[in-house]
């Protein structure tokens, strides 16, 4: 069912490392193809370690479908066609297991004979090397994993939730402040699998061979060299980009130092690991002094 000439290519991270962007400039190139979905979160979801997304997907549908109303005219048109799209969505579940089809069927909608197929599901990075395994024999499949200094990740994604949680609150550099402490003190941090990048790259690397994994920086991403490499492990011609263009900025707020060295020390793991295994490949904003000001989106 998957093109003979096309070449299946999967995305993972941790949230705020970049993969947004990396979504809004593949979709420039004329051989990459995109499902209509960025994140379709299938992987995760059918090997067990995804329910809470199957059930929001799910409640989403049922709350829907309440909203239609037994009558003719254009009144349902809006609802329905956020219904239909929905239930597109969940038939990637509906195989039996170690049945792809319904996903494939889905991914593939639209599909124009282009060089790569992209699924670009941050999240896939909680996988084990079994799940890795089996992904990897979809169209010869590659792996691209960005990897962020944990710190300003850890950071950026506190920021980001409390965005989200209902209204913006006025003291919003307070209640980032109050939601590390909360995590540091709870002994949380070093057990966030999303950045656990040590236990990713191990499953990811016992699974899948080392030419079709490709590493990245978050700090080097937007940069023309870097898409150029992109490209050339994509085996796509050059993509023009606006490294200045970011995708989901950030709420400025400044990681006060003596949480910075919390974050340090629960990370400390993480830091020697990728040290030890990219060497001088890991940016140099990876662990920089503790006085530094970490307001980056």
């Amino acid at each position: 069912m998957f093109p003979e000439n096309a070449r299946m290519v999967f995305c993972i991270g941790a949230q705020k490392a970049g993969t947004t962007w990396l979504y809004d400039a593949l979709r420039k190139s004329p051989q990459v193809h995109f499902s209509r979905n960025k994140e379709l979160h299938y992987f995760d979801v059918v090997s067990g370690r995804a329910q809470q997304v199957l059930d929001l997907r799910v409640r989403a549908a049922q709350n829907l479908s309440k909203r239609l109303v037994a009558e003719t005219g254009p009144r349902n048109r809006a609802n329905v066609k956020l219904l239909q799209d929905l239930t597109s969505l969940l038939s990637i579940y509906t195989g039996d297991a170690g049945d792809h089809g319904p996903y494939l069927a889905y991914l593939l909608e639209s599909y124009q004979n282009q060089k790569v197929i992209c699924d670009i599901t941050p999240a896939y990075a909680i996988l084990d090397r079994a799940t890795f395994g089996e992904m990897g024999r979809i169209g010869s499949a590659k792996f691209m994993f960005i990897l962020r200094d944990p710190i300003d990740r850890m950071w950026s994604q506190i920021r980001m939730a409390v965005k989200m949680a209902n209204t913006l609150p006025e003291n919003f550099q307070e209640v980032c402040e109050t939601r590390a402490r909360q995590l540091i003190d709870s002994n949380r941090l070093a057990k966030i699998e999303r950045a656990d990048y040590q236990r990713t790259i191990t499953e990811l690397e016992a699974a899948i061979p080392a030419d079709q994994i490709q590493y990245l920086f978050y700090e080097t991403l937007f940069q023309t060299d870097t898409m150029a490499n992109i490209c050339r492990f994509l085996d796509i011609p050059p993509i023009t980009i606006e490294p200045e263009t970011l995708s989901n900025l950030g709420i400025t707020a400044v990681l006060p130092d003596d949480l910075r060295r919390a974050f340090h020390e629960a990370f400390a793991p993480q830091y020697d690991f990728i040290g030890d295994r990219f060497g001088a490949n890991v940016p140099a904003r990876w662990a920089g002094p503790i006085t530094t000001d970490i307001s980056v989106t």
